[in-house]
């Protein structure tokens, strides 16, 4: 029996124009909260509205709602040549995996994975990449324990104007 005082992750749904802001919001709160810890993975203002705004009209976004606040959200993409380079091969590519840390601990995260699983099977194929900053040790051994498997290091994409390196994962689905 499924323990009944963790609440399911909300249906997602496609995000609307609207959504921009508060997606871009939530991910300014994950960066301070993330800084806080000692970890500088994302700063405040890596994501802008605009881009957001491209993405969800693009398809790209999709987010959970309680009581019509967004509580997660996830960018699923079919190509990422920005991370990936020249091996920009057919896949699910997962960006954007945010859970409102008020609903941190439930799960989310890995539930959010397998339904961009399930929509990259849909869409035919048979591999989902995603990647996180390597000096993050609790993502990596998170992304480990949910079947992914280092593929390689790289450095941050220069638009985000530092010195990073990331690490790229992929699983086989």
């Amino acid at each position: 029996m499924a323990d009944q005082s963790i609440p399911p992750l909300p249906p997602l749904r496609p995000a609307a124009p609207a959504d921009a802001p508060v997606i871009v919001a939530l991910r300014d709160d994950l960066a301070r909260w993330i800084t806080s810890t000692g970890i500088h993975q994302w700063d405040e203002g890596d994501l802008s509205i605009e881009e957001v705004t491209a993405g969800i009209a693009d398809g790209e976004w999709n987010v959970a709602e309680i009581d019509g606040q967004i509580v997660a959200c996830v960018r699923l993409v079919w190509s990422d040549a920005e991370f990936w380079g020249d091996d920009d091969a057919p896949a699910g590519y997962v960006h954007g995996l945010m859970v409102d840390r008020r609903h941190a601990g439930y799960g989310w995260g890995r539930q959010m994975i397998e339904w961009c699983v399930q929509r990259t099977r849909d869409a035919g194929h048979d591999t989902i990449r995603l990647d996180t900053a390597a000096h993050n040790p609790t993502l990596v051994g998170y992304y480990h324990s949910l079947g992914f498997e280092t593929v390689r290091e790289t450095a941050l994409p220069a638009r985000f104007g530092r010195d990073m390196r990331v690490v790229l994962f992929e699983r086989r689905i």
